[in-house]
């Protein structure tokens, strides 16, 4: 049962379906993680435990229902995503990047007899599907976005994205003897404009679903997140979203609301940071139970990047920053907002 990721049914006399009945079943959830990272420590438990008992913590892990693969496939399929399952030529038993939240591999993706290199992306974490096709049609040909498309290897759903030379927006500065942050944040920001006057939601902004290509062109990948959806899909069992819960704002790590474009500000803003020190927000510090709360709280945030000029530019950088991730999200500044303050510096 366990070794098929299969789990207990939920005891509903017991854990009701109520906020702390809710906060209870998904902390069980996260014990019974596939992955062993993925699962809590019983420090983690305890201090977890005793805030529900006194009330002191919100929800923020979240878990969806499960999606068997043929329907998802069946929905990608109706929505113009192209499956490519069969054109792929070798799968490599390592991969080129190996995280919490993905596997990357580079390949060799057969189209029309020619071989192209993307990156496959192996997800674990909760995606979420365009329900607008007309939109992502119009997406697809912008040079911001880039195609991307599935395929079914070893029973799990992969997406697949063009393979960009200096690979994540992270490797990308790494790589660089001076890297333009500031035009880098310009891109990215405009970016996730577009998406938005599209009506459409990211849900997962972050270094590593930014790919640099040759020329220096930020692209955003495995954008899928429409607020006109609702369409909540889960690739695999479940899992607690640590691959993004530094970037995740206070209110979607509460559960008091889905992804949304006040969130794609937020995570922004961190990604703008991480743009800046090369690293993921926060750095090394580790992200546990009190951490997440202080987040909620608005107690812990990112400090200024040392890589900021000492100058106006800078103070008025490091101002966006700040302003894009807010605790109230109304306060926070628009996507469109953020792209044109940056040009004015």
């Amino acid at each position: 049962m366990v070794l098929g990721r299969k789990y207990p049914e939920r005891p509903l006399d017991a854990i009701r379906d109520d906020e702390v009945g809710n906060l209870l079943w998904r902390l069980l959830f996260a014990c019974w993680s596939y992955n062993p990272e993925d699962r809590p420590s019983a420090t983690d438990v305890s201090r977890y435990m005793n805030k529900l008992a006194l009330g002191q913590i919100s929800d923020y892990m979240r878990f969806t229902r499960a999606t068997m693969i043929e329907d998802v496939v069946g929905i990608f399929t109706q929505y113009g995503l192209i499956d490519y399952t069969n054109e792929l030529v070798h799968i490599p038993s390592t991969a080129y990047v190996e995280k919490q939240s993905a596997k990357i591999h580079r390949v060799d993706l057969l189209i029309r007899g020619n071989n192209r290199y993307a990156g496959q992306t192996r997800k674990v974490i909760v995606k979420y599907l365009v329900n607008q096709p007309s939109s992502y049609k119009e997406l697809k040909v912008k040079p911001k976005v880039p195609v991307i498309s599935f395929a079914v290897l070893d029973n799990q759903l992969t997406m697949i994205s063009p393979w960009m030379e200096y690979g994540s927006i992270t490797e990308y500065v790494d790589s660089q003897p001076k890297p333009d942050y500031h035009d880098l944040c310009i891109q990215l920001s405009s970016a996730v404009a577009y998406l938005h006057e599209n009506k459409l939601v990211h849900g997962d902004i972050k270094g590593d679903n930014l790919l640099v290509s040759r020329n220096g062109t930020v692209k955003v990948i495995d954008f899928g997140v429409s607020i006109m959806a609702q369409l909540e899909i889960e690739f695999t069992q479940t899992s607690t979203g640590r691959g993004s819960v530094r970037y995740q704002a206070p209110e979607i790590l509460k559960r008091k609301t889905d992804s949304t474009r006040e969130g794609d500000v937020y995570a922004l803003g961190m990604t703008m940071v991480e743009i800046y020190t090369h690293a993921r927000p926060y750095g090394n510090k580790e992200i546990g139970y009190d951490e997440i709360y202080d987040i909620i709280r608005g107690i812990l945030r990112p400090g200024p990047p040392r890589r900021l000029p000492p100058n106006s530019r800078g103070k008025r950088t490091w101002k966006i920053m700040e302003d894009c991730w807010e605790g109230d999200p109304a306060a926070r500044l628009w996507s469109s907002e953020v792209y044109e303050r940056l040009k004015e510096i």
